[in-house]
C-alpha cells in the first residue's frame, strides 16, 4: 500500500505539471488571434496602458503661477508722502524705512519717520522677536499693511492681546504684518 500511495501521489503532480505546460504552449500558440478577455496579456496591455503617463503641457518657468516674484507696492521711507497715499497700499506689500519710536513686546512695535519723529507711528507686528531693535534703532519693514489692527488679524500671535493698554492707541489703524524686519545701518 505504501507504494500505491507514492505512486498515487506522482501520479498527481505529473497530471498537475502536465495540465500547467499545455496550457502554456496553448497561450503560446494563435499569436494572430486577439487575446482572451482575462488573459495574461490583456491584463498586462491594460496595465500597461493605465501606468502611461498622461502628457501634460509645458508651462514656460516664468508663467507658473505663485512663482512670481511680487513687487511692493510701495518701496521707501515711512514719511508723510507714504501717509498721504496710505489707502492705496492696504492689504498689498510694502517696504518701509524709519525708526523704531517705542518697543512695545518682543514681536510689536512702533514705527516713525527716521527724520521726523513727530510723524504719527505705524504698528508693526512680527511672528517672532526681533532681538536687534531698540528705540531708536533704525530699521527696514517688509510686509503686508493690513487695514485695521483687529483681533482676527493678530490672533495667532503669542503674547498679544488686542485689549493689552499698549495696543490701545493704535486699535483700528492700518498697521505692517511684518515678514522681516532689518536693522538699517545708522545714518551718519
Amino acid at each position: 500500500m505504501a507504494s500505491s500511495r507514492t505512486h498515487t501521489s506522482g501520479s498527481r503532480a505529473a497530471v498537475v505539471a502536465l495540465a500547467a505546460a499545455t496550457g502554456l504552449m496553448l497561450t503560446g500558440c494563435g499569436e494572430d488571434e486577439p487575446a482572451a478577455e482575462g488573459s495574461v496579456d490583456n491584463v498586462l496591455e491594460d496595465v500597461a496602458e493605465d501606468e502611461a503617463p498622461e502628457e501634460e503641457p509645458e508651462i514656460p518657468f516664468d508663467e507658473i503661477p505663485g512663482d512670481e516674484l511680487v513687487e511692493p507696492a510701495f518701496d521707501g521711507l515711512y514719511d508723510d508722502e507714504f501717509l498721504a497715499d496710505i489707502d492705496s497700499y492696504l492689504e498689498l506689500p510694502v517696504v518701509l524705512s524709519g525708526e523704531v519710536a517705542d518697543l512695545l513686546t518682543d514681536g510689536v512695535f512702533a514705527m516713525t519717520a527716521a527724520d521726523d519723529p513727530g510723524i504719527a507711528p505705524i504698528l508693526v507686528v512680527t511672528r517672532d522677536a526681533v532681538p536687534e531693535i531698540a528705540d531708536g534703532v533704525p530699521v527696514t519693514v517688509t510686509g503686508t499693511l493690513e487695514d485695521a489692527l483687529e483681533t482676527g488679524a493678530v490672533e495667532q500671535m503669542p503674547d498679544f492681546e488686542l485689549d493689552d493698554p499698549l495696543f490701545e492707541q493704535y486699535a483700528g489703524a492700518p498697521f505692517v504684518f511684518a515678514e522681516t524686519v532689518e536693522v538699517s545701518p545708522a545714518a551718519g
